[in-house]
């Protein structure tokens, strides 16, 4: 039986690391409104839409999610698909961000994109409540090529990445040579970004996370079914989710379901529960 001191000193001990990891901004009862917003970076107005949750509270960490869009994507694409539907998952507990690319894409170039991403960061930490161990990026296409970059330049900072149909467009600062939680989803009919590039980016993460190789079936193209691979990792874990289908933010697998917002929330939990 558990005896009621060690109940006591579990909950202290989630206690004291909950407050650790509240930002400066919780206790501040005027946040930035939901909306869009505008920063200048290197001389350059950049744009972005924050979601806060309808029930904000200024006292409680939040999770804090990163949606970026893919090429000739937008901002607004982003927040109206409920940022890739992980919103209806999240109820009061997410605060979301959709940051606009330059020229509807993430090339990043000489850092800019990363910069713009510090300084929202920067910015939210500092006015809004959020749990800081548990900030997270997705995307898709593009939206994912820099979710994988920002794992790499910013390992300290992201608790785990989502990347969907990604490949290495943004960069990938440091090489990534710090583990992070890596989760890659990929259509085996993808004719854009062609499925063999975003097993080079979960390769990279595998041998970054120190993951025991092994074999990871994929579906057919065109097969309407999803094969989920879990590997043995020392430093953090690593999935990979290949279908059947193509290019799609949203892919449809085994029994018809839409299951990239479901795992990647999965995921997300899993990160945070393994720290």
């Amino acid at each position: 039986m558990v005896s009621s001191r060690t109940t006591l000193t579990v909950a202290l001990l989630s206690a004291l690391k909950a407050a650790e990891a509240a930002s400066a901004g919780c206790g501040k009862t005027s946040p930035p409104a939901s909306g869009q917003a505008s920063l200048q970076v290197n001389g350059k107005q950049r744009d972005y839409i924050l979601k806060l949750p309808s029930n904000y509270d200024a006292n409680e960490p939040h999770r804090l999610v990163i949606g970026y869009h893919w090429l000739d994507g937008s901002m607004n694409d982003v927040a109206n698909g409920g940022f890739y539907d992980l919103q209806r998952l999240a109820g009061d507990s997410t605060i979301f961000v959709a940051p606009n690319g330059l020229n509807k894409g993430w090339a990043n170039q000489g850092g800019e994109d990363l910069s713009f991403t510090d300084q929202i960061l920067d910015l939210l930490l500092e006015n809004t409540c959020i749990d800081e161990g548990q900030i997270f990026a997705t995307g898709w296409s593009y939206g994912g090529s820099m979710s994988h970059s920002v794992a790499c330049a910013r390992p300290e900072v992201f608790k785990a990445v989502s990347v969907i149909a990604g490949a290495q467009l943004s960069g990938c600062d440091n090489g990534g040579p710090t583990p992070v939680p890596y989760l890659g989803i990929h259509g085996a009919a993808d004719n854009v970004l062609p499925i063999n590039l975003g097993r080079g980016l979960r390769d990279q993460w595998l041998k970054t996370n120190g993951c025991t190789s092994k074999n990871a079936p994929e579906p057919s193209a065109g097969q309407q079914s999803h094969i989920k691979t879990t590997y043995e990792c020392t430093n953090a874990p690593v999935t990979w989710i290949a279908h059947g289908g193509g290019h799609v933010p949203d892919p449809t697998g085994t029994n018809g379901e839409k299951f990239a917002p479901g795992e990647t929330w999965s995921f997300f939990d899993a990160a945070v529960a393994g720290a």
